[in-house]
């Protein structure tokens, strides 16, 4: 999405160059966690849009998922394989357990306040002092016009293709920039397109193709031999089809999108070139769970199924926040975002990440109060480590001047059990940039790797004014 659309949650904005002050605002008392309530109903909204099940409001608990509601054009099984992407092959054959992600990372809740750091060359690398971690700087954009930047699209779109050989990343002024995902060098321009800066898809199996909407025109495209292929047309649109001004990623086999045009919100089947379900819907379109079984209605907090058959809804009072759509280990679909207040329902899970199981509409708090962790500042999360499902990675503001937790911090958070790692300090202010035209641009929309192993983000490193790429190459990563 263009800045102008993007949602910012904020609660105080300090106009500094990356100086002083809080934009927290506020905080919780922990408190006991609730239990799963539901009824069963079925009921059809104003929207057009069928209800099977109403509110589920909850924190995290046992009960096991509801059986998979079947209809025209459903399925009952994930489209992805989340066992397989977990598993790796060793030289003898054998699978061995992948690397542990946390392994070498800070793991306390003390504040390690920010100490300077200079700017590193194009290709270098510095230390985070207060964390240890190497942070490569791999672009070098030029401080001309009122927004030089070169970052990644943002933290709900793959940067890394699927093998991690080639990187994506966004030039304000020159678009969508291919690298070499490994050694970083710069390859070319690409000549795409999309509806919008963000709204370009790795494909989940093939390392070269990138698909995207072209009009009313579903394309692949090989950023190789830079020839697009058509996919579908969609004739019914009037107007141009897009992701919506709140867009997620693809299901992470690349079958299943969520779109609009005109008043029509609706599900696309690649494997079956079908539209599996279609609404007239004053919303954005549905977000396309990882499984391609769910999917998220992002205004509204409803979860659906692919023939936009209301399953349940979150206990969000902000269900458009900040977030990514995940999976956990054993298959489910997550919701993972900032969550700041309680949920009309009663829901007090309260945090930087708080991660909601789809299938059952229970939550569990990541980082939070309930976890010692301070109130939520703003920020960004990434649940795109495709090949390590449940590992989400998150990148907070906070106070500019970086002195406690969770201020311009880089986290790496594994949802399946709860354990959380702080990376280091990203120095970029945010909405806090005094020196950029647009200050939108200054947040570090941070994005792992499929594998979970590097951490992509933005930077204006100290409140610049120019923002240029940078990665994190964890200890566990292997070049």
């Amino acid at each position: 999405m263009t800045f102008a659309s993007h949602r910012w949650t904020f609660a105080l904005v300090v106009a500094c160059g990356c100086g002083g002050g809080s934009n927290d605002a506020g905080s919780t008392t922990d408190g006991p966690q609730t239990t799963t309530t539901s009824t069963t109903a079925s009921t059809t909204d104003d929207s057009g849009l069928t209800t099977t099940t109403t509110t589920a409001s909850s924190s995290a608990g046992t009960d096991e998922p509801a059986p998979p509601t079947t209809g025209p054009g459903t399925t009952t099984e994930a489209t992805s394989d989340p066992t397989a992407a977990t598993t790796e092959t060793g030289t003898t054959g054998e699978p061995v357990d992948p690397p542990d992600l946390c392994a070498g990372l800070v793991q306390d809740l003390m504040d390690r306040p920010m100490t300077p750091l200079e700017k590193p060359e194009v290709g270098a690398t510095v230390v985070d002092a207060e964390f240890g971690t190497t942070i490569r700087r791999i672009s070098g954009v030029t401080a001309m016009g009122a927004n030089p930047v070169v970052k990644p699209a943002y933290s709900t779109i793959a940067a890394w293709n699927t093998d991690e050989t080639r990187l994506i990343l966004y030039d304000v002024t020159e678009g969508h920039l291919l690298y070499d995902g490994k050694t970083y060098e710069s390859l070319k321009k690409l000549p795409i397109d999309p509806p919008d800066l963000e709204q370009f898809y790795w494909h989940g199996s093939d390392p070269s193709i990138v698909m995207f909407m072209h009009g009313k025109t579903l394309v692949r495209f090989d950023v190789d031999t830079e020839v697009e292929a058509p996919v579908h047309t969609f004739d019914f649109c009037g107007g141009p089809v897009s992701g919506g001004s709140d867009p997620m990623f693809s299901s992470w086999d690349s079958n299943r999108f969520g779109f609009i045009c005109d008043d029509q919100v609706f599900v696309y089947d690649v494997a079956t070139d079908a539209v599996l379900g279609q609404v007239t819907l004053d919303e954005n379109p549905a977000q396309i769970a990882p499984s391609g079984s769910l999917a998220y209605l992002s205004d509204t907090g409803r979860v659906v199924d692919p023939a936009l058959e209301v399953l349940r809804t979150l206990d969000l009072l902000e269900p458009w926040g900040h977030a990514s759509l995940g999976m956990l280990a054993n298959g489910h679909d997550t919701w993972n975002g900032f969550v700041y207040d309680p949920g009309p329902g009663g829901n007090d899970d309260i945090g930087a990440l708080v991660t909601w199981d789809l299938t059952d509409a229970t939550s569990r708090v990541i980082i939070g109060p309930k976890t010692g962790y301070p109130y939520p500042p703003a920020g960004h999360i990434s649940a795109l480590a495709v090949h390590r499902p449940g590992w989400v990675v998150v990148s907070t503001i906070g106070d500019p001047a970086g002195q406690g937790l969770l201020d311009l911090e880089l986290l790496l958070a594994d949802t399946n059990t709860g354990q959380v790692c702080r990376v280091g300090r990203h120095r970029s202010c945010g909405q806090n940039n005094t020196n950029l035209g647009e200050p939108y641009w200054a947040a570090p929309t941070a994005v792992p790797s499929p594998s979970g192993t590097r951490i992509l983000f933005g930077s204006d490193w100290g409140g610049g004014e120019t923002v240029d790429a940078y990665v994190v190459e964890l200890p566990s990563y292997t070049p």
